[in-house]
């Protein structure tokens, strides 16, 4: 991880990733010595191995289904195909300290405006929706790239820490707090990247929105006071279960991070690729 990326992590979330490897570590080795207390300790352990190994078979066929599934019923973007997103997500790669790019798709999501970072196997994998990419122009969908390149540089989809960590994800709340942790780190990281860091909070609002037409009389400044509106406990309540952070704080957070004057964008879409 370059270290100029390294310090865009939330303070939160080395804590909270710490505390799941320890518990998470602390809970396997409860399981291996469990396996030894039994009365014949061999076969159960010969038997964790077997189960170990069939779930490590399962899960690697399930991945490549996925795969399958992505290459057969999504479009792929290459220097072919939507060659300007494709030189967007081969920058960003680049400035995030990947040398080779995520394998991007676009699928057809009915509606929904979201993005998505995968690790299957040894694959990088990033998928963005048509509404997506329909509603929001290049520059905010930099900060979405971004924002998902930003969770394979920062480590977020480790195999062998999820493994170390897995037992510790049942224990309540601690889990989705590290998540909401990953969210605000990658926020920053991608907001550093743009030079108009206004684009990175109307990206952000935008997903709360989601309408086309209005993207360019959003009011980050107005977004951030429903904070104001929100009831303490209820909001509260809410978070604690959630992986993600709620999108007013969101936004919030990162003009506390990069102070700007965040006023509605006073020009529209240049042309029809522009606002793509």
């Amino acid at each position: 991880m370059p270290p100029h990326i390294s310090i865009y992590q939330h303070p939160q979330e080395k804590g909270y990733g710490a505390a799941l490897t320890v518990i998470g570590s602390a809970l396997w080795l409860l399981i291996i010595l469990s396996v030894f207390l039994q009365k014949n300790p061999v076969a159960a352990l010969i038997a964790l191995v077997i189960y170990g190994l069939l779930l490590w078979v399962m899960m690697k066929f399930m991945a490549a289904l996925f795969r399958a599934w992505m290459v057969g019923s999504m479009v792929v973007l290459s220097e072919q195909q939507f060659p300007e997103l494709h030189a967007i997500f081969v920058d960003v790669s680049r400035k995030l300290g990947l040398e080779t790019a995520p394998e991007a798709f676009i699928y057809n999501s009915h509606g929904v405006m979201n993005a998505l970072a995968l690790r299957l196997s040894r694959g990088r994998y990033v998928l963005l929706t048509s509404a997506l990419v329909e509603a929001e122009d290049n520059a905010q969908l930099r900060f979405v790239i971004g924002h998902e390149i930003a969770h394979h540089v920062l480590g977020h989809l480790n195999s062998a820490k999820h493994f170390i960590r897995y037992p510790a994800f049942f224990v309540p709340f601690l889990y989705p707090a590290y998540s909401r942790a990953r969210e605000y780190s990658c926020d920053a990281v991608s907001a550093f990247l743009l030079e108009d860091k206004n684009q990175a909070l109307t990206a952000l609002q935008m997903l709360a929105c989601g309408a086309k037409r209005l993207n360019y009389e959003m009011s980050p400044s107005a977004f951030i006071d429903q904070e104001k509106l929100m009831p303490a406990f209820a909001g509260f309540c809410r978070e604690i279960f959630l992986s993600h952070p709620r999108m007013t704080r969101r936004v919030a957070r990162l003009m506390s991070l990069f102070p700007i004057v965040a006023v509605k964008p006073d020009r529209a879409p240049s042309s029809a690729q522009d606002a793509a």
